[in-house]
């Protein structure tokens, strides 16, 4: 059985980041709150038939059916399946910037190694309690636009990480090219662990190791 969409406290899924709406091409906006619980309704049906079927046989019709709505009510949320699943992704990558902005906040004034452990920490119980999604999101990613939502992650976590080394190691040059660099390296490994050793993200020297990554890389570039 596929679990419903979760933030790393167990919670359902926060509303994702203005910025990330934009991309849904939803037909009606869930304003009250029998609106706002079809559309989870039907994201969470998306979900379940993606990991299922995956998505060259995702239709609106299955999801609909497991929605246990009518085609027709789906239509009035949401277009086409590949709307469907631009929800997904927008929601899950807005919890992935929250979880990782709140944690950098709730650790303003630490170290910078201490705020760097918190901040993977918060990404890794992201991937961790959403992994059938991230799974099932690879091939639509590939198929339509995942660039450009990489592209607004990325920046997000760049952002985290400048305003990490301003405060902390404020002598460091060009802090937004090293911080993208950082970045960038720290994705490639945790890309790894999702797609091809899962256990790795509940391993402790896993987050070990990434924290050490991103320190001796920002205590080099220091210097």
């Amino acid at each position: 059985m596929v679990r419903n969409m979760k933030e790393a406290s167990g919670s359902r899924f926060a509303s994702p980041p203005a910025r990330l709406v934009r991309r849904i091409r939803q037909r009606k906006q869930p304003v009250q709150e029998r609106s706002q619980a079809t559309t989870e309704t039907l994201l969470e049906a998306t979900l379940q038939v993606l990991v299922r079927h995956g998505y060259p046989a995702l239709t609106t019709t299955k999801v609909a059916e497991r929605a246990g709505v009518s085609v027709g009510t789906l239509y009035q949320y949401f277009p086409d399946k590949r709307s469907l699943v631009t929800a997904l992704k927008v929601r899950y990558f807005g919890l992935m910037v929250d979880s990782v902005l709140e944690a950098v906040k709730q650790v303003e004034h630490a170290p910078f190694d201490i705020s760097v452990r918190r901040m993977l920490s918060a990404l890794l119980a992201v991937k961790r309690e959403n992994l059938e999604l991230s799974l099932a999101l690879r091939g639509p990613m590939a198929e339509f636009d995942g660039a450009g939502f990489m592209r607004e992650i990325s920046q997000a976590f760049v952002g985290a990480v400048v305003r990490l080394l301003e405060r902390s190691m404020p002598s460091v040059d060009e802090k937004e090219k090293r911080a993208a660099l950082m970045v960038a390296a720290l994705n490639g490994a945790i890309s790894t662990a999702v797609f091809e050793a899962p256990n790795w993200l509940s391993e402790p020297w896993f987050l070990d190791d990434l924290v050490s990554l991103a320190v001796g890389f920002a205590r080099q570039v220091r210097h």
